[in-house]
């Protein structure tokens, strides 16, 4: 059982570029392919496209999910008028499925974001998340 990261878009931006070429990245981080079609003018596109998580039947299922605990109106999560948080819903559907696939000797997942609305989502759901300083400290420490 490793400790695992899911990685919002905006934390990308937020990250030093040679992070991304961190063998701590590359071995513990992932982005949902959501993120990634997000992130599609980030300069390091390429590399994170090594890290996609696939979207799965499971993840398919999480997704309807995580958006039935959704109120009309509300737009903390997701605000398609807005084109903001398309991928967050997925986000949190991501670490659903991966701990509804690996139940016996499952990882640990933890997210990494600064939008509250998904960290308030991620809460209902009791999925632990970490703040983009948080992993970049990890990613510098790793380096030691």
């Amino acid at each position: 059982m490793e400790t695992r990261y899911l990685v919002d878009n905006n934390v990308l931006n937020a990250l030093r570029r040679d992070h991304i070429h961190t063998e701590f990245f590359h071995e513990y981080c992932q982005v949902t392919a959501d993120v990634l079609w997000e992130a599609r003018e980030h300069s390091e596109q390429a590399a994170l496209t090594l890290h996609s998580r696939p979207h799965t039947t499971g993840f398919l299922m999480r997704v309807r999910d995580v958006m039935e605990t959704l109120e009309a109106g509300d737009t903390r999560l997701i605000d398609p008028y807005g084109n903001m948080g398309a991928a967050d819903p997925g986000l949190i559907a991501s670490i659903l499925e991966a701990d509804d696939a690996n139940k016996l000797l499952s990882d640990s997942w933890i997210l990494v974001a600064n939008d509250q609305g998904v960290v308030d989502k991620a809460a209902e759901f009791d999925i632990a998340v970490i703040t983009p300083i948080e992993l970049a400290k990890l990613i510098d420490d790793s380096l030691l």
